[in-house]
C-alpha cells in the first residue's frame, strides 16, 4: 500500500463524506482526491519526476492533505519546512534537501520568498507574489491517478528536517511503507473508527503533524483544522462538529480546562479522547481533564527517526494513574504493537529493568536513514536499533520513563545529574510558576519528545 491509496479508496468508499474542514469550508473525500490528482499530474507536467524533492512552506492550513496525498502519489518527496526557523535555516534545507519545487502559503512569502524565487516550480497559496498560483496549477492538472508504476513501498514520502540541536539539522528519510504502518499502530492503539471527527491545532510541519494527516484520515475520518489553538473556537466545534479525538500539548490542555471551568455548561459529549505528548505531564490534570471533559487520556513517546510513537499510556493506565498506581505520572506508557524498546549501556548491551541508560528502538515504522549523511545514518541506525540518544528506563512491566537526553547529562561532584530530576524537583513545589492557583500543584513526569 502506498500513501497515495489512503484518498483514492477513501474517495471511492465515502465520496460525498467531509474529510476536511477548515474555516468552515468543507472538502469531500472525492474533492480532496480529485484535487490531489490535480496537484500530482501538474508537478510531473512541468517535468518533476518521481524521487524529486517539493518543498512546502505553510501553517495549519486546509491543503495539507491534498498536498501531502498528491505529492505522495506523483512520487515526489514532502519536504515540510518549520514556519518558525530563520530565512537562513530553511535555505540551508532547501538547498541540502535538493529541493526542485515549493509550495509557498501566503503568510510565509515575507520570510521564505526568496528563498525559493530560483526553483524550478513554485506555487504560491492565497498569494499572487509567487510564479505560479496554485488553485490555477490545479486547474491546469487533470483528474487522473499520477502513480508511477515504479513506486514502490520502500520510496520516500517526506524528508522532515531534525531540530540540528548538535548542529546543522538532518533530514530524516520516512518511506511510504513505515508510515502505513504507523498509521496502522496509531489507529490500533487509539481505538479509532472512520465515524471519528479529528481536530488539529497543533503544527503540520513536524513528525506529529506529517504522521496525523496520514492516520487520523486513514480510516476515512474527518478532520477539522484550526489555524492555531485557540480555546473557544476549540470549544465550538466540539459542540458543533462532534469532535471525538484531539491532541494537545499540556499547557493547551490546561487552557481548555482552565476555560471550560470558567464557562461551566458546555457539551463535551462527543469527545471520546484526548491525545497529548511533548512536554511533562501531571496526576491533577489527568483528574481535572476526566472531570470537566468527561473524557479519556493517551499519552505517547515517538521520535522522527522511529517514525512517530512507539510507546502509549492508555486511558486504563491514566485511570490507574489516579487510584493505586500514581507512579505511572511519569512514565509516558508500553511500547506500542509495532515496536520494541530496550535500555543499553555504552557498548551496546542490553540493560536489566529498572537500569538507566539509553533508549534503543526497533519499529516497523522506523525512518530509512539521514539524508546524504553515511556516518550519521550508520552511528543512529544500527542493525540491532536505532539509538535514540534518549536516556531513560524500564520498570518490572516495561513502562517507560525518559530521564533526559543523552546529551544534557550534567556531571556534578562526580555524579550524573540530568535536568528531568530537576525539573520534577521544581515542578513538585507548592511555589512553582508550573501549578495554577486554580489545580493542584503539579506533580512533573519526564519530558516527553516529538522532534
Amino acid at each position: 500500500m502506498l500513501i497515495g491509496d489512503i484518498s483514492r479508496r477513501n474517495a471511492r468508499r465515502y465520496p460525498n463524506k467531509p474529510a476536511i474542514i477548515y474555516n468552515d469550508k468543507e472538502l469531500s473525500w472525492a474533492a480532496l482526491d480529485e484535487r490531489a490528482n490535480r496537484l500530482g499530474t501538474y508537478m510531473l507536467s512541468r517535468g518533476m519526476h518521481k524521487g524529486d524533492r517539493v518543498a512546502v512552506f505553510a501553517g495549519n492550513i486546509g491543503h495539507w492533505a491534498e498536498i501531502t496525498y498528491g505529492l505522495a502519489k506523483a512520487g515526489l518527496v514532502l519536504v515540510p519546512i518549520n514556519a518558525r526557523v530563520s530565512a537562513s535555516e530553511a535555505s540551508f534545507m532547501v538547498g541540502d534537501s535538493g529541493a526542485r519545487a515549493a509550495i509557498v502559503f501566503d503568510e510565509q512569502v515575507e520570510a521564505y520568498g526568496a528563498v525559493v524565487s530560483d526553483l524550478d516550480v513554485v506555487l504560491g497559496i492565497e498569494t499572487k507574489e509567487m510564479a505560479v498560483n496554485y488553485e490555477d496549477a490545479l486547474a491546469a492538472g487533470r483528474d487522473v491517478d499520477p502513480t508511477p508504476a515504479d513506486l514502490t513501498p520502500e520510496d520516500l514520502h517526506f524528508l522532515l528536517y531534525t531540530s540540528g540541536t548538535t548542529g546543522r539539522p538532518k533530514g530524516v528519510m520516512n518511506v511510504h511503507r513505515a508510515m502505513i504502518m504507523q498509521a496502522f499502530d496509531t489507529n490500533l492503539a487509539t481505538e479509532a473508527s472512520h465515524d471519528d471527527v479529528m481536530l488539529a491545532s497543533t503544527p503540520f510541519y513536524t513528525a506529529g503533524g506529517m504522521i496525523r494527516t496520514v492516520s487520523w484520515l486513514f480510516l476515512g475520518q474527518t478532520m477539522i483544522i484550526h489555524p492555531r489553538f485557540d480555546a473557544d473556537m476549540v470549544i465550538a466545534d466540539i459542540e458543533k462538529r462532534g469532535v471525538s479525538m484531539t491532541t494537545f500539548i499540556p499547557t493547551m490542555l490546561q487552557r481548555l480546562l482552565k476555560q471550560a471551568e470558567d464557562e461551566p455548561g458546555h457539551d463535551f459529549s462527543s469527545l471520546r479522547r484526548i491525545s497529548y505528548g511533548s512536554a511533562p505531564s501531571a496526576d491533577w490534570l489527568a483528574r481535572k481533564a476526566m472531570e470537566l471533559l468527561g473524557c479519556e487520556l493517551q499519552q505517547r513517546y515517538g521520535i522522527t527517526e522511529a517514525g512517530g510513537q512507539v510507546t502509549i499510556l492508555t486511558p486504563t493506565d491514566h485511570r490507574a494513574m489516579l487510584l493505586d498506581k500514581a507512579h505511572l505520572v511519569a512514565s509516558c506508557g508500553q511500547e506500542t504493537a509495532q515496536a520494541e524498546l530496550r535500555i543499553c549501556n555504552e557498548d551496546g548491551h542490553e540493560l536489566p529493568r529498572g537500569e538507566v541508560g539509553e533508549i534503543v528502538i526497533q519499529a516497523e515504522s522506523m525512518a530509512k536513514g539521514y539524508w546524504n549523511r553515511p556516518e550519521a545514518t550508520a552511528e543512529t541506525f544500527r542493525p540491532d536499533g536505532l539509538r535514540s540518544g534518549d536516556i531513560g528506563k524500564l520498570d518490572e512491566e516495561g513502562y517507560l520513563y525518559i530521564v533526559s537526553r543523552k546529551t544534557d547529562m550534567i556531571i556534578s561532584g562526580g555524579f550524573n545529574v540530568y535536568p528531568a530530576e530537576i525539573e520534577r524537583v521544581i515542578g513538585g513545589h507548592p511555589m512553582s510558576i508550573w501549578s495554577p492557583s486554580w489545580a493542584s500543584p503539579m506533580r512533573s513526569g519526564a519530558r516527553r519528545r516529538w522532534r
